[in-house]
């Protein structure tokens, strides 16, 4: 079924995760360089608690799939919906 508004294909779940990474990788967890500070991690995790899209029992983010614990880990990730940024 296409898109109405602009006559596309809708994203499968795989597109759409993958559309809502961004610049992150799964395998940037592994790389020391990549990551941000424990006091700015758990800043943008408190954000996350907060928020009516995590989900409270897995911390996973019901925009992107991810799970919080470890993407708010990396310097390149970003909220889907713009509560937190990439930090440089």
């Amino acid at each position: 079924m296409k898109d109405q508004k602009n006559n596309k294909e809708p994203l499968s779940p795989y597109q759409k995760w993958k559309q809502n990474l961004g610049d992150v990788r799964p395998w940037d967890v592994l790389v020391a360089d990549s990551k941000v500070s424990d006091e700015v991690q758990q800043e943008r995790f408190d954000i996350c608690k907060g928020c009516p899209e995590l989900i409270k029992t897995t911390n996973q983010c019901k925009k992107c799939g991810c799970f919080m614990k470890l993407k708010t880990t990396l310097k390149e990730a970003a909220c889907p919906i713009g509560k937190w940024g990439k930090h440089e």
